[in-house]
């Protein structure tokens, strides 16, 4: 079973990137994107440990530069897709 959890996970040009967090498989695999746009990163209460992205500054908001290629969790991978500002990798 699933449940709707859509969060704000970051920002590309001021619009936000939500994912659906709701559960069901798979949601924990990392998938790997080029970045098309640079993406700043939040993280939002509850979220799970995001992957370091590159870095080893755990502070947020981050700022992903476009052209890096990243590993996300599965439903920001297919959110920032989904928006137009990165491909799978």
């Amino acid at each position: 079973m699933t449940v709707s959890n859509p969060q704000t996970l970051g920002t590309v040009n001021g619009t936000p990137i939500v994912a659906e967090l709701g559960g069901g498989l798979g949601t924990d695999v990392l998938v790997r994107v080029t970045l098309s746009a640079n993406y700043v990163m939040v993280a939002p209460p509850g979220y799970p440990s995001r992957p370091p992205a590159g870095s080893s500054t755990p502070f947020f908001p981050r700022t992903v530069l476009s052209g890096a290629t990243v590993s996300f969790l599965k439903p920001e991978a297919a959110a920032l897709v989904a928006a137009g500002a990165a491909v799978y990798a």
